[in-house]
């Protein structure tokens, strides 16, 4: 995925606290070993306040979280084992995940579905994206001023999920403005269960894809990095659902050697002829 691996300085702007690991972790995991400077800054790691919506609640007790536990506390933890062990740093931004929060007209963002572990979200009121969109961007331009990358990766929001497309829009407009080159991973595992399409703000269009094989080693430091979100696999993992299993599958139906690997896309400005 690096050209110049030692003179390389990456940052992975994720939405919530895992995403960066399941989707690019092979990725990041390489980068760190081949010299470069790595930073995981996920977006939407902030802690609420109660009380929480019955969509938080249901998600809590899924995690095997009691209610007095602080839910962003736990996952942030985890998100720091995950990513040490790739031999990554990471920063956590103040946004409140969308099962936190509020619409203008007070009802929650979102709401849990009876009968499972499914949310569903609130259409019909807007949300403030474009104020959310500005204030994250406000934000990775602190980071960006910090860290000074030299390349950007962030989620290409194929799931229609309003965390991912926020955070990849300010991460888009942050990296236009500084001229920074930036690429999508595709979210997974999300993107195995709900295939869709990736529609891109005005003025950027999708490169082609590329995928970036990984070595077998390489694949079982993303696998135990993913393993430390014990929170998320009680969702993505366990009886009848093998999350592990269906990586490894939908890697090698990828890769054009029938090997590991995971898949990017760099983005192109409207006036760029490539």
């Amino acid at each position: 995925m690096l050209q110049n691996p030692g003179e390389t300085r990456l940052l992975a702007i994720s939405p919530h606290l895992d995403d960066a690991v399941l989707s690019l972790g092979a990725g990041l995991a390489q980068a760190a070993r081949d010299g470069a400077k790595v930073l995981v800054h996920t977006v939407f790691a902030g802690t609420a306040p109660p009380p929480y919506s019955a969509a938080a609640e249901r998600m809590h007790a899924v995690w095997g979280l009691s209610p007095e536990d602080d839910a962003p506390l736990h996952r942030r933890n985890e998100d720091i084992a995950a990513l040490d062990g790739l031999g990554v740093a990471h920063r956590h931004g103040r946004f409140l995940d969308s099962i936190y929060r509020r619409l203008p007209d007070g009802r929650w963002l979102t709401d849990h579905v009876a009968g499972g572990q499914k949310l569903a979200m609130n259409q019909d009121s807007a949300d403030g994206d474009d104020g959310l969109v500005a204030e994250i961007k406000a934000d990775l331009e602190t980071v960006i001023a910090e860290f000074a990358p030299t390349v950007i990766v962030t989620c290409a929001a194929i799931v229609d999920h309003p965390d991912n497309e926020a955070a990849r829009d300010a991460a888009l407009s942050a990296a236009r403005e500084k001229n920074i080159p930036i690429r999508l991973w595709e979210d997974l595992p999300y993107s195995m269960f709900k295939p869709g399409k990736i529609e891109l703000p005005p003025g950027f269009r999708l490169g082609s894809s590329e995928f970036h094989s990984a070595t077998a080693e390489i694949w079982k430091r993303k696998v135990e990095a993913a393993e430390c979100y014990s929170s998320q696999l009680a969702m993505l993992n366990g009886r009848n659902k093998n999350l592990f299993a269906r990586l490894d599958e939908h890697a090698r139906k990828n890769s054009p050697h029938g090997g590991y690997g995971e898949t990017t896309w760099p983005v192109l400005l409207d006036e760029d002829p490539r």
